[in-house]
């Protein structure tokens, strides 16, 4: 009994350890569902996880350029619609360039109307008291306020606007024919004493081609060119003159030319007169060398005079100078004819 309690059985020979404690490795396995779930869920979560790695990048990336591109237009002032910033420098946007390219052309356009505006005006501003103060002179120096004057060297185109308008002819012939009026109302007699006297420079004859190239007077008179001028006899007449003298010529009236051209002169002022239409005169009187210095009013008058006591009555005198009838002697009538260039006394 006591061998057979002292020898164990072939299952008192096991480890108590198997039967007491669990097999770690199989008390520590879980299920594979429990822990980390299926092949698929598992997949499935890396996707997830991977996503939304990405998502809170890129929403960390455009908060980074968000502050960025704010620092940029909080740096420069800019980051519009209009104007572009970057690390190149700034750009303007196609629309700005229209924009301002407008509003330039506009700028341009009104200050170029302002421009021309303000020099239209000025320019009349200007040329206005020029024209008056000028038109004024020559009233004055037609009615002879004015004296031994020049005309005035920005009276020149005045002067000629004057007579290229028309206008000197124009006036010219209304004294004309006023003296017209006057000598028709008067029967001439048949003996040929009823005497019309005549200035010939102005009178009866233009120098006006002479005047236009020497500018209307503004010049002073120069003796060489004058002579030159009247030795070619070409002046051409005044019509509205040329009209008159043959017309009071068939009613038996009589002319007399008094001129302040010297005798040299004489020949080529008659053949002058004969081209511009004048014939048939009576005395043709120049000035002598020892009168050159006399006065025209003084050396007029004398031979008005002298005329008279060779029996002529004078009925009346013409001249573009006040000086050509002044002085006595001139008849009843005197006709002043317009002259805008030169005063002689």
């Amino acid at each position: 009994m006591a061998g057979a309690e002292d020898e164990p059985s072939g299952e008192s020979n096991q480890p108590l350890i198997s039967s007491s404690v669990p097999d770690v490795r199989s008390s520590t396995s879980l299920p594979r569902s429990f822990s980390y779930g299926s092949d698929n869920e598992l997949e499935a979560g890396r996707s997830s996880g991977n996503s939304l790695l990405g998502s809170r990048m890129n929403s960390r990336e455009s908060l980074l350029g968000s502050r960025r591109d704010s620092m940029y237009g909080s740096r420069y002032g800019f980051g519009n619609a209009y104007i572009q910033v970057d690390d190149l420098g700034v750009y303007l946007s196609s629309v700005a360039v229209t924009l301002l390219t407008g509003v330039m052309a506009i700028i341009g356009i009104i200050l170029f109307t302002l421009v021309v505006t303000l020099a239209v005006m000025l320019g009349k501003c200007q040329k206005k008291p020029v024209s008056n103060s000028c038109a004024s002179f020559s009233l004055n120096a037609e009615t002879n306020n004015l004296q031994g004057y020049l005309l005035p060297q920005e009276c020149e185109g005045f002067v000629a606007g004057y007579v290229g308008s028309g206008q000197y002819y124009s006036d010219f012939a209304v004294a004309v024919e006023a003296a017209r009026t006057y000598l028709n109302a008067i029967q001439a007699n048949e003996d040929g004493k009823d005497l019309i006297v005549l200035d010939i420079d102005e009178t009866s004859l233009s120098n006006m081609p002479y005047y236009i190239a020497h500018h209307y007077g503004v010049e002073r008179w120069n003796e060489e060119t004058w002579n030159e001028w009247v030795n070619n006899a070409s002046a051409p007449p005044l019509d509205a003159m040329v009209s008159l003298y043959r017309d009071l010529r068939a009613q038996n009236w009589s002319f007399a030319f008094i001129t302040g051209r010297p005798e040299s002169q004489t020949e080529k002022t008659k053949q002058n007169l004969l081209d511009a239409g004048y014939s048939d005169w009576g005395p043709l009187i120049f000035r002598s060398p020892e009168e050159e210095t006399v006065s025209a009013v003084n050396y007029k008058s004398k031979y008005r005079k002298m005329l008279e006591k060779d029996g002529y009555r004078i009925r009346s005198c013409l001249g573009d100078q006040w000086s050509d009838c002044s002085g006595g002697h001139a008849g009843e009538r005197v006709f002043k004819l317009p002259n805008p260039m030169y005063y002689i006394y």
